[in-house]
């Protein structure tokens, strides 16, 4: 079989002479040809087999002519394009000299020390190669183009001159693919300068993206380093996403000012935030007296606003920790540990209710339910390419879960029901009151928690709600939680919360069958690498899980410690996407020790006692002298504060949890919730004269909320 040099040379025969092979990026194999009707040298670029054979020769000539209209100075033109004997190519002139990554590579060297490298190229130089391209680019956009991966490989540097090369050609590939690129296993963009936008794979690219690109580029040029670096893709791409470059001048002290400016303005993460245009960017690397610019905000949809984001230092929580890794790497082999990018950030509101979280499929948004004091309660969405989160308003209820495709969140609990609205905000819609907080086993279905505890599956349009398991009370089951879908939508798995301890089961939609998978844990979520994640006493677990046989294997092992989990709330606080993106709200930054303080009709606060504690539902006696309240000490129990005597004593000693408590008028007993067997409300005398005594039973979601005057 001929090899694939000679099937081109004979594929091209009568209009190219194949001479040599080149070279090969991510994309194409390059070699060097005569052109035969013109008698000229050229490269003659072809596209890897695997990405051709998903292209198409029709679409990817089709889209590829556009860029062929380009003419500029610093633009490399494209002369040809076609197919022949499979062969998807593109015909450009052969530059003898070199590309701007061969100069870095030849020009810049390590320190002495070998920690450092040096760059020989001047400040100058650099500055006038970025000059240059920006002014090609601005052309380009102008002309509707967008290059989409500026990088050094991709500068061919001619008699001192800069020109770019393979210009609209990773959009003509993104468009001939028609969104399927990852049929190919190839993604566009080098890594190290792809734009977060790039990185996080938004479907809208626009010019300033090539700025960020650029601006990457030029960092290069001044340090001898991209302005991310890391030992595998997946760490670089995080980095771009969630950290600061390094200051330029922390790395090299004579570059002026305004270059460095220009060249942070260039790498902002939001696109809004950098230079509206390439000649802008150009601009300010010649204006000695540049600084900083302002930049409008981009809109946001009018059922979006900012939430103000405030540190915990100042009272507000810090309300997640993202730990972005192939979290099978944690699984795995203790030495691909190294690779895992953590990072913390917060979603900027004191949050109310139960801290569940969620995150996308592909790994892009993470959604939270929030109600912040003083504004309308809602879901936190946080895009990680975004600096800031977005609360989108009219939700009442959490357990908020992103569609498959990430269109929808569902959402519902506290017997709100169960809803859905498109996750960039609008209307919500009533899917049932008959059950709430749910996942959705495909586009179109959802497994929920029924009104009798036990789980349940209903259509995402609405209509009957199909009942499938039962609490078995008498075996201590309280209600089964926090149902997640498995792949292929045949089962679920599921907290059964029950006394003494809760376990996770699965459940099969198609037999019906329970199966036991893990005791003493709750809230399980199932990872991509073919583990099942799980919450045991504050820390995170994983162990080896088939989806299919529903069955588990070989020995758990500890991931994270501290993750937030409270026992009775129906759902846990982590989630991980199918890319292994882990999101977890950490138990030390939830549950933030509190004071107890008065505070007057001015807003005017005082101490009432400065011993921390977790606090909370503080009610006040009829007469004003005490105070009860639920404190978590580990569980949750209800407490006595003694005004005159700044005292603080407990109530309650519950199995599991008491809590909600309220005075009757006469102020010589307290009401509240007890958590067993079920949400019941019991009743004790004050000064605890005499046990509790239940006052109702046998209904979920009883909280004691206030009395009549006439008890």
């Amino acid at each position: 079989m001929p090899n694939i040099t000679s099937r081109l040379s004979t594929a091209l025969a009568g209009r190219y002479k194949i001479e040599s092979r080149l070279g090969e990026g991510g994309m194409a194999t390059v070699y060097l040809a005569e052109d035969l009707k013109h008698g000229r040298k050229v490269a003659v670029k072809v596209l890897r087999a695997e990405l051709a054979a998903v292209l198409g020769a029709e679409r990817f000539i089709q889209e590829i002519k556009t860029t062929a209209s380009l003419q500029h100075p610093h633009i490399l033109p494209l002369f040809d394009s076609g197919e022949a004997d499979s062969f998807l190519y593109y015909v450009m002139p052969f530059i003898d000299g070199e590309t701007l990554r061969q100069k870095l590579d030849r020009e810049t060297q390590l320190s002495i020390d070998e920690a450092v490298k040096i760059t020989q190229l001047s400040i100058d130089e650099a500055v006038k190669i970025t000059t240059e391209v920006a002014d090609a680019l601005h052309y380009a956009h102008g002309e509707g183009v967008i290059h989409r991966d500026i990088k050094p490989e991709n500068i061919l540097i001619h008699n001192g001159r800069p020109m770019v090369a393979d210009f609209g050609i990773a959009l003509a590939v993104s468009a001939a693919a028609g969104g399927r690129m990852t049929e190919t296993g190839l993604s566009l963009g080098t890594p190290h300068y792809m734009s977060p936008e790039q990185a996080t794979a938004e479907k809208e690219i626009t010019a300033r993206s090539d700025i960020y690109s650029l601006g990457s580029m030029l960092y290069e040029m001044l340090t001898g380093d991209p302005p991310h670096t890391g030992s595998s893709a997946q760490q670089i791409i995080m980095k771009i996403v969630t950290e600061e470059a390094q200051p330029l001048t922390e790395l090299r002290k004579s570059v002026p000012p305004n270059v460095a400016a220009a060249t942070a303005k260039a790498l902002e993460k939001l696109p809004a935030d950098r230079f509206v245009s390439a000649k802008a960017f150009a601009d300010a690397l010649a204006d000695h007296s540049f600084s900083s610019s302002s930049v409008a905000t981009a809109g946001t949809p009018s059922a979006i606003t900012r939430f103000p984001v405030r540190s915990a230092q100042a009272g507000w929580v810090v309300a997640g920790v993202v730990t972005l890794a192939l979290i099978w790497s944690l699984l795995g082999r203790a030495e691909d540990a190294g690779l895992t990018t953590q990072f913390a950030f917060s979603l900027g509101a004191e949050v109310g209710g139960v801290p569940d979280i969620d995150i996308s499929r592909d790994g892009r948004r993470i959604v939270q339910f929030q109600s912040p004091t003083g504004v309308e309660a809602g879901l936190a969405v946080r895009h990680l390419a975004a600096v800031d989160p977005v609360m989108i308003a009219g939700v009442w209820g959490g357990a908020p879960r992103f569609s498959p495709d990430g269109r929808w969140l569902a959402w519902g609990g506290a017997g709100s029901g169960l809803w859905k609205m498109p996750s960039d905000g609008g209307t919500s819609e009533l899917i049932t009151e008959e059950c709430d907080n749910a996942d959705w086993i495909d586009g179109s279905t959802l497994v929920c928690v029924g009104r009798n505890w036990g789980l349940a599956r209903v259509s995402s349009s609405g209509g009957t709600v199909d009942v499938l398991t039962e609490p078995d009370t008498a075996a201590g089951e309280i209600g089964h939680w926090a149902p997640v879908a498995l792949p292929g939508g045949t089962a679920v798995v599921f907290t059964s919360y029950r006394r003494p301890v809760s376990r996770i089961e699965a459940y099969d939609l198609r037999s019906g069958d329970r199966t036991v998978l893990v005791e003493n844990a709750s809230y399980a979520r199932y990872a991509r690498s073919g583990h099942l994640l799980y919450v045991r006493d504050d820390a995170l677990f994983g162990i080896r899980f088939d989806p299919k046989t529903l069955r588990t294997e070989g020995e758990a092992v500890p991931l994270l410690d501290d993750v937030e989990s409270a026992p009775s709330d129906a759902q846990a606080a982590f989630a991980i996407s199918d890319n292994g993106t882990l999101v977890v709200v950490r138990h030390s930054e939830w549950r933030v020790p509190k004071e107890l303080v008065w505070v007057d009709r001015s807003g005017t606060e005082r101490s009432a006692y400065t011993t921390p504690g977790r606090y909370a539902n503080p009610r006040i006696s009829p007469d004003g002298e005490k105070v009860a309240l639920t404190v978590w000490s580990p569980r949750r129990d209800v407490w006595i504060f003694d005004v005159g005597r700044i005292a603080l004593t407990q109530l309650t000693r519950a199995e599991v949890s008491s809590f909600e408590p309220i005075w009757t008028p006469d102020g010589r007993r307290v009401i509240y919730t007890n958590e067993t067997p079920s949400y019941d409300l019991y009743q004790v005398p004050v000064d605890g004269s005499a046990a509790p005594g239940r006052v109702i039973s046998g209904v979920m979601d009883q909280y004691a909320r206030d009395v009549s005057p006439d008890g």
